[in-house]
């Protein structure tokens, strides 16, 4: 019994894992509602002492919740595909707000010399049927070899994608990454 314990739900979070291990800053404080909190300093700065407040002292909203950013949207899901034809591999979430549906999936350098072609296809294919989306982004690692970066951007570009921002996920404008380049189709 300890065995089927141990093993349930494993894949699933070693997948939702890795997701977040390709997670910037930018994109956890989109689609995880955090942020690095160490360069903010105290919440307490100009505080030299404390005095217990009287009982009926009414308590005041706590500035680390709204040092907090809430997720403008929220992940409904996380997905490893794996294409056997062209040896691709990389993962992908799905980010909900509301009714609406986006598919995110990571291109990085592990993609170097695999045929996407097949893999592309069936990621809009699955995004559009049977998931629901409206949006594909594929996220584009910015350390991939240039020549190899700027040959994926013009295929993405030639089968309908363009650079895009997060603005769209974060409701806010010029919303980018260092990490990533971001290439989105309406779908």
């Amino acid at each position: 019994m300890h065995a089927s314990r141990s093993r349930r739900g494993g894949a699933t979070f070693q997948i939702r894992e890795e997701c977040e291990r390709f997670f910037c800053e930018t994109m956890n404080t989109v689609f995880q509602g955090e942020r690095n909190m160490a360069s903010n300093g105290s919440c307490l700065t100009g505080v030299n002492f404390a005095l217990t407040p009287p009982d009926d002292y009414p308590t005041p909203p706590s500035s680390l919740l709204n040092s907090v950013i809430k997720p403008a949207v929220n992940v409904g899901g996380w997905i490893e595909f794996w294409d056997y034809a062209g040896g691709a591999s990389f993962r992908a979430f799905i980010a909900q707000e509301g009714d609406e549906k986006s598919l995110f999936a990571f291109f990085d350098s592990g993609l170097i010399g695999r045929d996407l072609k097949q893999a592309l296809i069936a990621l809009i294919e699955l995004a559009d049927v049977p998931l629901g989306c409206s949006h594909v982004v594929i996220c584009v690692d910015r350390l991939m070899p240039d020549d190899y970066e700027k040959a994926l951007m013009r295929s993405l570009q030639w089968v309908g994608f363009d650079l895009t921002t997060l603005d769209h996920w974060a409701k806010a404008v010029d919303v980018t990454s260092d990490k990533w380049l971001f290439m989105g189709m309406e779908i």
